[in-house]
């Protein structure tokens, strides 16, 4: 009985959910948008998500919020995000979105990971140093991203690969290797299993 009952609640709470997400992107900014989906509960995320240009596979499970950064100013602001069948988000991944971001089927992102698209200082001295770098980051089916990872523009993360938590990947991974450090380099290498 309460599950029905908490069934029923959302979805009567929903098209309110979905009008104030519409009336805060129009009528207020991407980021007055980005704000209320870090507030939204986790059940309309995948909704709301999808109502703004993002492609999310069936079943996803978001476990919190999520921050989303650098979006498109466009009608489907979220379009560079498309998340595989069978994957677990955790608590506060930050998605930085001037380029695409991809997420192979039954992929884990734990806690605290940020996915950074670009890098960029500006129109500042530091360019002439380190000028604007933005590339997309894919993350292969079946891996599992440690809390708080930091993953820089351009990788790929290749099939059923673990990348341990705190590390900060900068260079592409090959299927099945296990990660970890700062820069994250191969620790060894996972059996194929069939």
């Amino acid at each position: 009985m309460k599950n029905s009952i908490q069934a029923l609640y959302y979805y009567l709470k929903y098209p309110l959910v979905h009008f104030a997400s519409k009336w805060k992107f129009y009528f207020g900014s991407n980021a007055a948008l980005q704000n209320y989906l870090r507030r939204v509960d986790r059940v309309y995320l995948p909704g709301l998500l999808r109502n703004f240009g993002a492609t999310i596979g069936l079943p996803i499970n978001f476990n919190g919020s999520v921050i989303i950064d650098n979006s498109s100013l466009n009608s489907k602001p979220f379009s560079n995000l498309l998340i595989g069948k069978k994957c677990f988000i955790g608590t506060d991944v930050f998605f930085d979105l001037p380029e695409k971001i991809i997420l192979e089927d039954e992929v884990v992102i734990s806690a605290g990971v940020k996915l950074l698209t670009h890098q960029d200082t500006g129109d500042r001295m530091m360019s002439k140093y380190y000028p604007r770098k933005a590339a997309g980051i894919i993350i292969g089916e079946g891996s599992w991203i440690g809390a708080n990872v930091i993953i820089l523009a351009g990788v790929s993360i290749g099939k059923c690969c673990v990348v341990a938590a705190g590390s900060v990947v900068v260079n592409s991974i090959e299927d099945y290797d296990v990660v970890g450090g700062i820069p994250a380099k191969v620790i060894k290498k996972l059996e194929v299993k069939i």
